[in-house]
């Protein structure tokens, strides 16, 4: 799969259907040379649209858990919720 087939997917988080963003960016291992986690821009609610915070959250590869058609399943442990 090319990155920017990736980048078009929705990043879902499973337990609770809640949108995470679209990828931004790739952490990859310089030793291994494969990708370690995906950065994820998250989505603006309304009155964020004006505002300069690039908030996104790094979305590590091993949290992945199904990557379909049009979205990606994400099973994030509890503590990493925000």
């Amino acid at each position: 799969m090319k990155f920017t087939e990736i980048q078009q997917k929705e990043f879902i988080e499973a337990s609770d259907g809640r949108m995470l963003g679209f990828v931004s960016d790739a952490r990859i291992s310089k030793e291994k040379g494969s990708i370690e986690a995906f950065v994820v821009a998250q989505p603006k609610k309304m009155f964020e649209i004006f505002s300069n915070d690039n908030s996104s959250i790094s979305i590590p590869i091993h949290d992945i858990h199904v990557i379909g058609k049009d979205v990606v399943l994400v099973k994030r442990n509890q503590h990493e919720h925000g």
